[in-house]
């Protein structure tokens, strides 16, 4: 019997040891956080892109004639004004030609006047019946011949003289040189399609960029949407833009469908430059000046001991604080075991509505129901907080929990 008696003793210590161990690790006043604090600042949602600089107009320059670079006057990033000198073509050869072309014409407008004198002499003998009609057929046969060989000789030395006028590369627009493609001495050929000479960006204070955005991404891109982007030479700098035209024909990139957006930019410092790759953001919606939470609070689970702890407050504060359509939800699952956990206490909320948790001043474990506002990957706005006592910035939100050693 005193051997029993010892056994229930011993297992009543045991017990009463185990609970005053357990209970302790149960308190919600034994558990250990991390933090991150609430900031203000700017947030922005954004669809992210990469795309290139150019200038909105260029025009490229070439020759219409074939032959050798005589003279090049401008080089690369040369203002220039519309109707100056670019380059000279040498003329020696046309110069000949027009020569040679000249002569021919000299030659066969003496042939015309000759024939047009046998022509009008044979036209008054034909109508006095002293030559037959064979002898004035032949009159003006060879009249007509001269008449159309003189005439080509004229359309020769015209089409020389056009020649030449092309010889002389003249800019048809105000801008900046971007690219020459010739050096003096260089022979071009215009046999089958203009050469290129040179390009000239008409206005480099203004811009675009051509960016190739994503077929799953392009629904949220609108005219007039502002943009913000970065360039490689400056990566500690922001530039900005306005979409200005969605274009609808679709480009195929590795198999993916994209859409091709111009961006107009702003260069009136003259930083950007023609081929810079550029990184971009569309920004869908901003927000300044706004309270922002690390998203690290949001996924924040708190375990069965907060939950415990807090039990009686959620109730409570959801009655009074949560629209209708979720309260109801929300109190039913503080009452239903399977619902009232870790991993499922917060689904009943709505995307735009969350609980964040922190120490009040008091020291004691505290919770805030908040509407969230703009969300990114990292961060969210805190749009409102719930009941209208707000945690002010650099208030230290619970991210993380672990039990004391």
């Amino acid at each position: 019997m005193k051997k029993v008696k010892w056994i229930i003793a011993i297992i009543l210590i045991v017990i009463v040891i185990f609970y005053v161990v357990f209970d302790k690790k149960m308190n919600v006043s034994n558990l250990e956080y991390t933090y991150t604090n609430i900031e203000k600042g700017t947030i922005e949602l954004s669809v992210l892109s990469t795309g290139s600089l150019e200038a909105i107009n260029t025009v490229e320059i070439g020759t219409q004639i074939s032959g050798t670079v005589k003279e090049i006057y401008v080089d690369y990033n040369d203002k220039v004004k519309a109707g100056q000198l670019l380059a000279e073509m040498d003329l020696k050869l046309l110069n000949t030609s027009l020569m040679s072309a000249q002569a021919n014409l000299n030659l066969n407008k003496t042939k015309f006047n000759q024939a047009k004198e046998e022509f009008e002499r044979a036209e008054f003998l034909f109508e006095e019946k002293v030559i037959s009609q064979q002898q004035f057929s032949n009159a003006k046969y060879n009249f007509e011949q001269a008449k159309s060989a003189m005439e080509i000789a004229l359309a020769t030395v015209n089409n020389i003289n056009v020649s030449i006028s092309y010889a002389h590369i003249i800019s048809p627009i105000n801008g900046t040189i971007t690219e020459r493609s010739v050096e003096e001495g260089q022979t071009v050929a215009a046999a089958f399609s203009t050469p290129k000479m040179f390009i000239i960006a008409e206005d480099l204070s203004k811009m675009q960029i051509l960016a190739d955005v994503d077929e799953g991404d392009i629904g949220y891109i609108s005219n007039g949407m502002k943009v913000k982007f970065k360039v490689q030479t400056y990566p500690e700098m922001n530039f900005y833009g306005v979409v200005s035209q969605i274009r609808l024909q679709p480009i195929e990139i590795n198999n993916v469908v994209n859409y091709q957006v111009v961006i107009s930019v702003d260069n009136k410092e003259g930083l950007l430059l023609p081929g810079m790759t550029t990184n971009i953001e569309f920004i869908m919606k901003s927000a300044n000046n706004v309270l922002i939470l690390n998203n690290s609070a949001l996924r924040f689970k708190p375990n069965d001991v907060m939950l415990k702890e807090l039990k009686i407050a959620f109730e409570k504060t959801a009655k009074n604080l949560l629209p209708d359509s979720i309260q109801q939800k929300f109190i039913e699952g503080i009452h239903d075991d399977d619902k009232y956990t870790s991993e499922n206490f917060k689904k009943a909320f709505p995307t735009t509505i969350d609980v964040l948790f922190y120490k009040n001043s008091g020291d004691k474990l505290a919770f805030k129901f908040i509407e969230i506002g703009i969300k990114t990957g990292l961060k969210s706005e805190i749009k409102n907080f719930m009941g209208g006592e707000f945690l002010p910035e650099n208030t230290k939100v619970i991210n993380g929990i672990k039990a004391k050693n």
